[in-house]
């Protein structure tokens, strides 16, 4: 099982597609700039274990092994997702980046309020993409041009 299926702890996904509800993800250019994402928003005082910073390869090879476990449900929802230029746009952007060697960030946050607090830690300098995952729906907080 890789990390980030550990780190998730399984709920990752949701009609299989990415979607860790609870969970601010930002996309940074290379690893070490997601690093340093994660070392501050450590210093804030979040713990260890609700924030994680990962390179690219580790997204490609989470991807990888969710495809293959998919099934057909998955593949359906997939396609339905792409039919509605939802969430499967911006997860195909995303793998498309970590192929190109970017860095990602995940931060634990069940809250309105402590989304607002971490995207207030990590917004400068700004991520590449940067995206809360709620029960309600995506809030994309940075550079991604909504239709």
């Amino acid at each position: 099982m890789s990390k980030l299926a550990n780190f998730f702890h399984g709920s990752e996904t949701k009609f299989g597609i990415f979607y860790p509800q609870n969970y601010l993800v930002a996309v940074y250019p290379d690893y070490p700039s997601a690093m340093t994402a994660e070392k501050k928003v450590r210093f804030s005082g979040v713990p260890s274990e609700e924030v994680i910073a990962v390179p690219g390869q580790d997204v490609v090879e989470w991807t990888e092994e969710h495809l293959v476990k998919k099934g057909l449900w998955g593949l359906l929802m997939k396609k339905v997702s792409e039919m509605f230029a939802t969430e499967e746009t911006y997860n195909h952007a995303d793998l498309e980046h970590a192929k190109q060697g970017a860095g990602f960030l995940a931060v634990h946050c069940p809250t309105e309020a402590s989304k607002h607090a971490i995207w207030k830690i990590i917004e400068s300098p700004p991520p590449l993409a940067a995206r809360h995952y709620a029960f309600s729906g995506v809030d994309h907080l940075y550079g991604e041009n909504l239709p």
